[in-house]
């Protein structure tokens, strides 16, 4: 061995001393050191990648890790990183592909698998991704994380009560597991069981008291209960306590927005962008806070500079099309939203706002057609079903109406605003009776609710 491959060994194995000892800093400078002298070494690549990706610098990661499974075609293990760097990337095709490869390799290995169910979750395809996890599970009956994967596969395809039995089980093998208490509590509460989700979030918090996101699970179950002050209450802990945590900024905006409070949304937004500089979901807020007090040019021009200044999100374009719709640009918006389904083609926001665009602009056809991509995106979507309805409804196709509402109702059960659009259809399709249940349904929900109140009003012949 020359001295310089003696040299690069002893860097390798004091590389891995410092990765074990969890000295990862200094661990990933000792490999970058290797490259330095070997650029094609692959367990140093493979090992910078894995740090990389660890410390969130997805694009890296999978540069150093692309390096490494070219130099080591056949090593597993470095397929199935780049595969998972590639999933955390949203590059889902890439994240299969690289997975597969694992596979081909290795293919009684229980992982690649794994990935793979969470790769089409992440796709919106819950059909492939309950069959990962079901072949997960057949290759390790018993297995808790198997199970925990097979929940979350069934309630992102809307299978909630197949979600709900796969999670007990889950539990059932390891007690107190903790995804498998929150995926529970989740499921329950997005099956209208609040008050049953609470005392597992509550659980959940006493194992591990700073986990922000089971507090905006706890917040939202608070809220599916009309609880919103203690709702605000835990969404304002979330951020306290990770400052960064975009999902609790975003929930805390939703809830003032929803009080109709401009003066604490306008808080909130700017409070989001100081701990969150470069987010799109900071972005949003702030354009929303403006479009509430009436200044569409405001929000717009916001959304824009985001844009201008390289903070890239299909989100950015989703609200950006939205605003542009709202002031009756609807050639502008429609442009922005084609460019945001081009960039993820399976994203049900920019489907639903491009088929709501469509609508506008008198093009049923297309908006029915962005309607329905949206519904069989693969996660069961009310606002994806009711959009169907709803454009159905325009174009008097009232029989295949009726049936996008139903579907609508069997995701969101009791959405007032979603019976009386059945009722509606209902009523053209000459089926009074049923017409009358429906907005009593929706009135027994929300007693005020004017389009109920009228419509019933009118097929009781003038007395609701």
């Amino acid at each position: 061995m020359t001295g310089a491959g003696t040299k690069v060994e002893a860097t390798l194995a004091h590389a891995r001393e410092l990765q074990r000892a969890g000295l990862l800093r200094d661990a990933e400078a000792a490999f970058r050191t290797v490259l330095a002298f070997q650029p094609d070494q692959p367990e140093a690549l493979w090992a910078v990648g894995v740090l990389l990706r660890r410390r969130g610098e997805l694009d890296a990661a999978t540069e150093a890790l692309t390096d490494a499974a070219r130099h080591a075609p056949r090593e597993p293990a470095v397929w199935l990183e780049l595969a998972a760097a590639h999933a955390e990337a949203a590059r889902y095709e890439a994240a299969r592909e690289a997975a597969g490869r694992a596979l081909k390799l290795q293919p009684d290995w229980i992982e690649p698998h794994a990935l793979l169910a969470e790769v089409e979750i992440g796709a919106g395809n819950a059909r492939a991704a309950i069959g990962s996890a079901q072949r997960v599970l057949k290759m390790r009956p018993e297995y808790p994380p198997a199970y925990v994967l097979l929940g979350a596969a069934f309630a992102a395809g809307g299978q909630l009560a197949d979600a709900e039995a796969a999670f007990r089980r889950a539990l059932a093998l390891a007690p107190g597991d903790l995804t498998a208490t929150v995926q529970l509590a989740n499921t329950l509460r997005d099956q209208g069981r609040p008050a049953e989700a609470e005392p597992l979030y509550r659980a959940a918090l006493a194992r591990a008291p700073d986990a922000a996101g089971v507090l905006v699970h706890l917040g939202d179950a608070y809220v599916g209960m009309g609880r919103l002050d203690e709702a605000e209450q835990a969404y304002r802990e979330a951020v306290w306590r990770q400052r960064g945590f975009e999902p609790g900024w975003a929930n805390l905006f939703e809830l003032v927005r929803r009080r109709d409070d401009l003066q604490r949304m306008g808080e909130v937004a700017r409070d989001a962008i100081e701990a969150l500089p470069g987010s799109p979901e900071a972005r949003v807020m702030q354009s929303a806070t403006l479009v509430a007090r009436g200044d569409l040019a405001g929000a717009i021009a916001v959304l824009e500079q985001a844009l201008a200044a390289g903070i890239r999100s299909p989100r950015l374009r989703v609200a950006l099309g939205s605003a542009l719709r709202v002031a009756g640009r609807l050639d502008d918006g429609a442009a922005v939203l084609a460019e945001a389904i081009d960039a993820a083609p399976g994203d049900v926001d920019a489907l639903l706002e491009y088929g709501l665009v469509q609508r506008a602009r008198g093009a049923s056809e297309e908006a029915l057609q962005a309607a329905r991509r949206a519904a069989e995106s693969g996660r069961r979507d009310a606002r994806a079903l009711a959009l169907t309805g709803t454009v159905l409804s325009d174009l008097g196709r009232w029989d295949e109406a009726i049936r996008a509402y139903e579907g609508a109702l069997a995701v969101a059960p009791g959405a007032p605003d979603i019976l009386v659009a059945l009722a509606q259809a209902l009523r053209h399709a000459l089926r009074v009776e049923e017409a009358r249940l429906r907005c009593r349904e929706a009135l027994d929900r929300a007693p005020t609710h004017r389009q109920a109140l009228e419509l019933l009003t009118e097929l009781s012949g003038g007395a609701p």
